[in-house]
């Protein structure tokens, strides 16, 4: 289970590195817009859930220049960036609120009901000790006719990390992703509709691993996890991971591999019908 406070603090610190370690969550991001495109919305309130140092709900403006959009996140540090990047010194003299900022728990939403018309969240959900809630929460504050739409990771991620801590320590280290087929179901169970997934596969390639890891840090992704077994930690842990890492070494490089899921799903009015749920391999 992730330790909110250990999580909180990570991604504190990992504010002022962000934005310069962000690639691949920036990449997932545009992916996501593209699919966001083929959609014809006009959302009059749109809640960027995860929303980091804000740079997803600038595009999410540009997209929809009247609505109004909140910005939500776990770390205080996030969203301090996200106002800075957001609004210019004139909107923070006059308090012009083309942009709002909430720090709260991604299990603990604190919205009324049917609120959103689009809920946006780009590498967030991941983060869910309770993920069939959290997502029973958001069908709760969408409007009736409101897009859920996300992104997320799944159990491929990180494969060759996963692989080594279990092999060195018999313990998994790197947090437990959510299969796309239960994605599915827990939409469906949590009373959205028309449910649509599809996923992708990213490499990312280091010279050392050391290099992996300090990206990890600087985004804030590392687990989450309080373990307390003695020996899963400092230096010499590190060095078996290192050492047990050089078995993917191919053309001079190491892989780190992201499985990456998108969705969407509508909470549709009652009297609509529920479609099947539709699967797309990518």
């Amino acid at each position: 289970m992730i330790d909110k406070n250990i999580k909180r603090k990570a991604f504190n610190r990992a504010a002022k590195t962000y934005d310069q370690y962000c690639v691949l969550q920036d990449r997932i991001s545009q992916e996501l817009f593209d699919r966001l495109a083929l959609i014809k919305i006009e959302p009059k309130n749109i809640l960027d859930l995860g929303a980091g140092t804000g740079a997803n709900g600038l595009s999410l403006k540009k997209i929809y220049k009247h609505a109004q959009i909140i910005n939500y996140d776990f770390a205080k540090n996030m969203l301090f960036k996200a106002k800075f990047k957001q609004t210019s010194v004139l909107d923070r003299l006059i308090n012009n609120k083309k942009f709002s900022y909430v720090c709260g728990d991604l299990e603990a939403i604190p919205f009324r009901p049917n609120t959103f018309d689009l809920i946006w969240s780009s590498s967030t959900l991941q983060w869910c000790n309770n993920l069939p809630e959290t997502l029973g929460m958001i069908r709760s504050i969408l409007k009736p006719g409101g897009l859920f739409i996300f992104s997320s990771f799944g159990p491929g991620t990180l494969i060759e990390l996963k692989n080594i801590t279990m092999d060195v320590a018999n313990v998994n280290r790197t947090n437990e992703f959510v299969d796309i087929h239960d994605f599915g179901d827990m939409l469906l169970s949590a009373g959205l509709s028309d449910p649509v997934l599809d996923m992708d596969n990213f490499v990312l390639t280091y010279s050392v691993v050391d290099k992996l890891f300090n990206d990890i840090k600087n985004i804030g992704a590392t687990s989450g996890f309080r373990l307390s077994s003695v020996g899963l930690g400092g230096k010499t842990y590190l060095k078996k991971i290192k050492q047990a890492y050089e078995q993917f070494r191919e053309n001079e490089v190491l892989p780190a591999t992201y499985e990456v899921i998108y969705g969407h799903a509508w909470h549709l009015p009652k009297n609509l019908e529920y479609q099947p749920i539709k699967f797309k391999y990518g």
